[in-house]
Order: C-alpha cells, then sequence, then structure tokens
C-alpha cells in the first residue's frame, strides 16, 4: 500500500510498504480521509518527539503518522458486537488502558499507560491502518450510521477535543465565551459554545483574512487583534465592563494565555486549549488576577471515546455543518503539498484523501 512515513525530516516519504496484518480480535480500516491537525506539524518539526535520558524516542521512525481520520473495515480479526466488514467507522484515536488509577476514575483521556495512534503506531496517513484489541476493547471503535459521512466524519476527532473542553469548562445559558484562535478548531469551539447555550460569541486572531474564513463559525463578533487598538476594550464593552465568562486559548501561544487573564471577568474560567511548543511552554503569567478574580484556569488535553462518540452525534443530526470547515483536499501521493497549505492561513481543515 502507499504510506506516506515520517522519518525524522521535514517532509514524508511516499512509500510503498506493506498493508498491516488484521490483529488478532481486532481490525484493518480502509481510510477514507485524514484531516491535517497542528499536531502533526509539531510531530514534522520534532517538537512532539519526545526524548528518554536524551537518548531515545519514543516514537519508533519510520512512523506512519495521521489521526483525524474516517474509513470502513476491510478485515476482522474475531468476532465484534455491532461491527461488520464493510461498515463505516471512526476510531477515537487516544487508546485507554481502562486499568490505571486515571482511568479508574473516569480520566481516560488522560490515562497514564496511554496509547496514541499515529504516535505509539501507525496511523491513517496510507492507505490502510491496523487497529489492535485494545483499542476495541476500550470502545474506541465507532460505528456511522452511514457511509455517505465518511468526509466530515474525518473530523469527529478535533470535534471531540472540543466536547471534552467544555467538560472541563461548562457553558452557563447567556455566558460570554471568547476563543482565541480562528482554526478550525477555534471555530467548532465557538459553535459548541452556542450549542451548550452561550449567549455571546467572540473570535479572536492574528490574520485578517483567516479571521475572514472563520466568520463561518457564525461567531456573534470576530476580531483580527492586530488591527484592534485595545482588544480589552473591546470585550469590555461587549460585557458591559464584566469581561468574558470564558476565555479559550485555541492556539500554540504563549501571549494568547497571557492575554486570557486580562479578557476573563471575576469568576470566570479560562481553558488552555492549545498545548505549546516543548520549548517554549513556559509562561510569566500575572497570578494576582488569578487571585483577586476567583479565575479558574484549567487545561484540556485530547479526548476520550465517549467524547468522540457525543462529537458524531452532533454531527449526524445536523447540529454542526462540518462540510463547511473543510477547505482543501489532496491525495496522499500530494501529502507534502497539503501541509504546505496547512501551515498556511487562511485555511480550516485540510483533507488527505488515499
Amino acid at each position: 500500500m502507499l504510506a506516506a512515513q515520517f522519518t525524522g525530516k521535514e517532509y514524508f516519504e511516499l512509500n510503498e510498504i506493506p498493508a498491516p496484518k488484521c490483529p488478532k480480535n481486532g481490525l484493518v480500516v480502509k481510510v477514507a480521509a485524514c484531516a491535517i491537525c497542528g499536531t502533526d506539524h509539531k510531530i514534522m518539526g520534532r517538537q512532539n518527539l519526545k526524548l528518554e535520558g536524551g537518548k531515545k524516542m519514543q516514537m519508533t521512525l519510520p512512523r506512519v503518522i495521521g489521526h483525524e481520520f474516517s474509513g470502513t473495515v476491510a478485515e476482522m480479526g474475531g468476532n465484534m458486537e455491532g461491527i461488520c466488514v464493510g461498515d463505516a467507522v471512526v476510531v477515537a484515536v487516544t487508546v485507554p488502558c481502562l486499568d490505571c488509577e486515571s482511568c479508574r476514575r473516569g480520566y481516560h483521556e488522560v490515562c497514564d499507560n496511554v496509547k496514541i495512534i499515529s504516535f505509539h503506531c501507525d496511523g491513517a496517513f496510507a492507505e490502510y491502518v491496523a487497529i489492535d484489541e485494545r483499542a476495541v476493547r476500550s470502545g474506541c471503535v465507532i460505528k456511522l450510521k452511514s457511509a455517505q459521512n465518511l468526509e466530515v466524519a474525518s473530523l469527529t476527532e478535533p470535534l471531540s477535543c472540543a466536547v471534552n473542553c467544555f467538560e472541563l469548562t461548562p457553558v452557563r445559558e447567556g455566558y460570554v465565551v471568547v476563543v482565541i484562535g480562528t482554526g478550525a478548531v477555534g471555530c467548532l469551539l465557538v459553535e459548541l459554545a452556542r450549542i451548550y447555550g452561550a449567549g455571546t460569541t467572540v473570535l479572536l486572531g492574528r490574520s485578517t483574512e483567516q479571521v475572514k474564513i472563520a466568520a463561518v463559525s457564525g461567531a456573534d463578533y470576530c476580531f483580527d487583534t492586530s488591527e484592534v487598538v485595545d482588544i480589552k476594550e473591546e470585550i469590555m464593552e461587549i460585557t458591559k465592563g464584566r469581561g468574558s465568562d470564558i476565555v479559550i486559548t485555541a492556539c500554540s501561544s504563549p501571549e494568547a494565555q497571557k492575554q486570557a487573564l486580562e479578557l476573563t471577568g471575576k469568576h470566570g474560567a479560562i481553558n488552555f486549549f492549545g498545548g505549546l511548543p516543548r520549548d517554549n511552554s513556559l509562561v510569566e503569567l500575572d497570578t494576582n488576577l488569578i487571585h483577586y478574580k476567583e479565575l479558574m484556569v484549567v487545561g484540556s488535553s485530547n479526548s476520550a471515546p465517549r467524547h468522540v462518540r457525543k462529537a458524531l452525534e452532533f454531527i449526524e443530526t445536523g447540529r454542526i455543518d462540518m462540510s463547511k470547515y473543510i477547505s482543501h483536499r489532496f491525495s496522499l501521493k500530494d501529502i507534502n503539498a497539503a501541509m504546505d497549505v496547512a501551515r498556511r492561513p487562511p485555511r480550516l481543515r485540510v483533507l488527505v484523501k488515499p
């Protein structure tokens, strides 16, 4: 099969490699579409490669990455309740062990022994991807109602991370929610905030063209902060001097995390949704703002299978039109061109279709 392999360089090597063997009590999925995520860029830039004692990388190379995907079951390594060959599926890629203390407490997305598809094993920038018994046992394989939804279903994973965000920072009726970051995930956070009851949504970005394309989210206000003299003043005017109830940083920006404390009102909540590069993750924060405004600051990372199911429900019931967040489509053989497009605004989600 054709696969795009990460070999430690800043571009993929396209190679014909053996198709994966079907694991016992697992399955093989024929990939329909796999979207490019910011995490893929971090991996390609070697930002997400963890070193053990400075000697050994946890990610074994070459590695097929790609984790926002959908497809059809091509082969099964045993009988599985509710799943058959030919079924359209999405896969929760953060695979919990179900045995550790975090899992016992229900925090599957931060499992102590987590296995991440596309990091610890091959992902979906290929024609086929193997899903092992652990993923099946953990409920990570989720059947779609219709194969017609395969393209938009590839975006279930980023939406599931947004579901996790609002599980950790709940929206109350009438809240003002500010999202910093105008990529596809920032847009999805705006849409979910509205579904969960937000009264006003504000989207902030730093690229005029990207802010324009992100208006598809339906945010009540979209600001290009590079053209606004004082964004805090704008937020205070919108909120009648109170400040936002929730601020979410949906970007890899230390400045955005600092700004979030300024924009949040008393008893508000801040969610550091976007992770920072490993070499730039120490941020000076004015903790007096947290102290005197009694702010709650949380992070959200990844998603659990339950979040993926909820996200798929939003997609399949039509509550969120995911098709408008697909801005580009590329074949697998053109994946390096796809990565170039995904790095530069304006764009939303870029799909790779084997």
